[in-house]
């Protein structure tokens, strides 16, 4: 597949479109090519530059697709020039900061440029719709609750030719291992639930950094044609709200979640202002070739 790629404080994102990944998948399945698709945000590259694991596994995937305007906005930042001089390099950052956040509103043309986003979970809905095409099996696993079930009745709905299955999984700790015994059971439950299945497409939603350490351990042993982490469960399931499209192409979607999920303020807060912050002090002290 013809793509690009954008280096964002050494994660590097997959810059391509919702029509290329659709093809991607469609061949790497012909062919028999596993896959992994993960989705990083801002969130998840401010994680993944204290969590090497982490970022060695997006650093590894076969798609790191920018879920988000705000990583748009860092590469193209990230790709302005600018002096060696350091006295003048704050000024001149700091102004090409403000550019930046205005071609969000006036020139997102140019804004993409570097780095064209694609919310994950629209691409989720996307490859169900093609599953849906091509009757494909696909398996949801993780979410709160019973997010998984709820979603793979709406999806059931929705798409008739689709064949869904899904568990919630076993419960586990930051390192994407069950947090005791019991829960080590469930993963093998589930482990052997899926290879039984053999889905096409395995959609995997236990919450960043989780999913991504789950599904990188067990990929090799997995009987599936490729997988994807998903954020967007809740959405799916009818348990989350999604915010208004203006704000989701504004790079505003923190305000909508601040709104209705103020429980998650320290998440928000690395979205915004602690990421944008930290990809203008890393421009200003890089050394200037």
């Amino acid at each position: 597949m013809d793509r690009k790629y954008g280096k964002i404080l050494g994660i590097n994102v997959s810059s391509t479109s919702n029509a290329k990944v659709l093809a991607f998948v469609r061949s790497s399945l012909i062919n028999k090519r596993k896959f992994y698709i993960v989705t990083p945000n801002p969130e998840i590259v401010l994680a993944a530059q204290k969590d090497k694991k982490l970022a060695e596994i997006i650093n590894n995937s076969t798609l790191a697709i920018a879920d988000g305007v705000g990583l748009s906005q860092a590469a193209k930042f990230l790709s302005m020039p600018s002096p060696k001089n350091i006295i003048l390099r704050f000024p001149i950052c700091f102004f090409q900061g403000l550019w930046v956040g205005l071609a969000t509103f006036f020139d997102k043309n140019w804004l993409f440029e570097e780095l064209r986003p694609i919310k994950g979970r629209e691409l989720f809905i996307e490859l169900v719709r093609l599953a849906n095409k091509k009757h494909w099996k696909i398996y949801l696993l993780g979410g709160k609750s019973k997010e998984a079930e709820f979603a793979a009745k709406r999806l059931r709905v929705n798409y008739k030719g689709i064949k869904i299955d899904y568990s919630n999984g076993p419960i586990l700790d930051i390192t994407g291992k069950p947090i005791n015994n019991f829960e080590r059971e469930k993963e093998k439950e589930t482990l052997k639930k899926i290879n039984g299945y053999s889905p096409e497409l395995l959609f995997v939603g236990f919450g960043a950094p989780k999913q991504e350490k789950w599904l990188y351990r067990w990929l090799s042993k997995l009987n599936i044609g490729g997988g994807m982490v998903v954020g967007g469960l809740s959405y799916v399931s009818g348990a989350g709200r999604l915010p208004p499209k203006w704000m989701e192409e504004s790079g505003l979607e923190w305000i909508w979640r601040l709104l209705t999920q103020p429980q998650r303020i320290r998440r928000i807060l690395n979205a915004w202002p602690i990421f944008p912050l930290t990809v203008f002090w890393y421009k200003v002290n890089i050394k200037q070739a």
